[in-house]
């Protein structure tokens, strides 16, 4: 049994539901930064807003002076979007077969755990690869077309890139956590309360400081900084891998002794 290609399958509108979804929050965005650049009295509003509104949006004096800024408000956004998507992926794919009460067709086939977990993990990674480069090439599409501005394709990527990294951690995390509960009833119950947790957690940046980027994906990486022409930080992403495999080998030791329910 080819379990890759059924759930590749199985998973298909899903997928291309948040195609859709990342692209046109990015292009609705996109469209609005010449109207808002051209207009000295919107940047008067985003002055004006209190700290904390714009410390949850990450609001600077250059998110609307430049296009840089404003991307990085809008990638701000599609990160909670991936985000939700990725945590769906991990969470549901290790837990559907109990879910949907169908473990005794799949675990009684001639295949192993490791085997059908492995292409899961497959599964998923092809998915979130794929929405990745669709929405890559549609997004850059949308920013030539629309914003007028110079903005280099390597800053541009180097930044978008940014949401595969933070989707790599909710893969993961949502992978482990699907494999290791007996029964998730709702996946959605489950994935948005994390993401929107972590979310919240990096908003406590000037209570908790520096050590607040290793409490949370989402204060990895500058997305502002990324957007302007800055790197990563090779400690970041290495502590990214890191987290992310221990994860995925956890799932695999946890899935192997799994009590699934079979009815």
């Amino acid at each position: 049994m080819n379990v890759f290609f059924h759930e590749l399958k199985r998973n298909r509108n899903s997928t291309i539901v948040w195609i859709v979804a990342l692209i046109a929050i990015a292009a609705l965005y996109i469209s609005l930064y010449p109207s808002v650049a051209q207009n000295p009295a919107i940047a008067n509003i985003y002055k004006n807003f209190p700290e904390a509104f714009k410390k949850t949006f990450d609001i600077s004096e250059n998110t609307l002076n430049a296009f840089s800024g404003f991307y990085g408000l809008v990638l701000n956004l599609l990160l909670l979007g991936g985000a939700v998507q990725a945590m769906n992926l991990g969470a549901g794919i290790t837990s559907k077969e109990v879910r949907e009460r169908t473990a005794d067709f799949l675990l009684t086939k001639p295949i192993s755990r490791v085997s059908v977990l492995r292409q899961k993990l497959l599964t998923i990674f092809t998915i979130i690869i794929v929405t990745d480069l669709i929405f890559l090439a549609a997004d850059w599409g949308l920013i030539k077309a629309i914003v007028n501005e110079p903005y280099g394709f390597k800053t541009f990527f180097t930044a978008t890139s940014s949401l595969f990294l933070v989707q790599l951690f909710f893969l993961s995390f949502g992978f482990l956590l699907g494999s290791a509960r007996r029964r998730i009833k709702s996946v959605i119950a489950v994935s948005l309360p994390a993401v929107f947790g972590f979310y919240i957690i990096g908003l406590f940046d000037t209570v908790v400081g520096e050590k607040i980027k290793y409490m949370t994906p989402f204060k990895f990486f500058d997305v502002n900084m990324l957007t302007s022409g800055g790197s990563y930080e090779t400690g970041m992403l290495l502590y990214l891998a890191v987290l992310s495999i221990v994860a995925f080998v956890a799932s695999f030791m946890v899935y192997q002794k799994k009590d699934i329910p079979t009815l």
